[in-house]
C-alpha cells in the first residue's frame, strides 16, 4: 500500500475540517474501544503497560529505560519498576549499550516474545467471530484500513 497519500507538508496536515476532526477523535476512541475488546477476556495475565513495553521492544529492539519510559508516557522511575518485574519473570534482559558503556539497553527475550505473541493469539481468537460475522467486502475493508493505521502510526513516531 502506498504512503503516498501521508505525504502532506505540516501545514497541510493540520487543516482539517471541524467534521474531519471530529471523525478523527471519534476513530481514537473507536479504535481504543476495539483493543480494550479484542483484549478483554483474553486470557491476559500481564498489564497493558507490559503488553505495550513487550510490542515496544518487538518493534524497535533493544531500548533504553528513558527511551521505554518515554514511549509510554510514563516517568522513568516507573518504567524501571515495570522492567524489574518483567525482568524477574524473564521477559526481559539487560545488555550493555554498545555506543554509551554506561547505559544499558533492555531487550526483549524467547521467553517475553512467546508472551506477547500468545496474548496476541488470545486478542485474535477473541474477535474473530465478529469478524466471521462481517461480510466479505467489509472484511476487506477492514485489511486495507489496517494499512492506512500502520502507515499513520509510522508518521506520527517520527512526528
Amino acid at each position: 500500500m502506498s504512503d503516498s497519500h501521508l505525504n502532506t507538508s505540516p501545514s497541510e496536515a493540520n487543516e482539517l475540517s471541524a467534521s474531519d476532526s471530529q471523525k478523527a477523535t471519534e476513530l481514537i476512541v473507536l479504535a481504543s474501544r476495539f483493543v480494550r475488546a479484542a483484549s478483554r477476556r483474553s486470557g491476559r495475565e500481564r498489564s497493558t503497560i507490559v503488553l505495550r513495553t513487550l510490542s515496544n521492544l518487538t518493534l524497535a529492539g533493544p531500548m533504553r529505560i528513558g527511551d521505554l519510559a518515554s514511549a509510554e508516557h510514563i516517568t522513568q522511575p516507573t518504567m524501571t519498576g515495570v522492567l524489574k518485574r518483567l525482568e524477574a519473570e524473564g521477559l526481559v534482559k539487560r545488555k550493555a549499550d554498545p555506543f554509551d558503556g554506561r547505559a544499558q539497553l533492555i531487550d526483549i527475550t524467547p521467553m517475553g516474545k512467546e508472551a506477547l505473541d500468545d496474548f496476541r493469539k488470545k486478542a485474535t481468537r477473541r474477535i474473530q467471530p465478529a469478524l466471521a460475522q462481517l461480510t466479505l467486502e467489509e472484511r476487506q475493508t477492514l485489511w486495507r484500513a489496517s494499512g492506512i493505521f500502520e502507515a499513520l502510526s509510522k508518521q506520527l513516531d517520527v512526528l
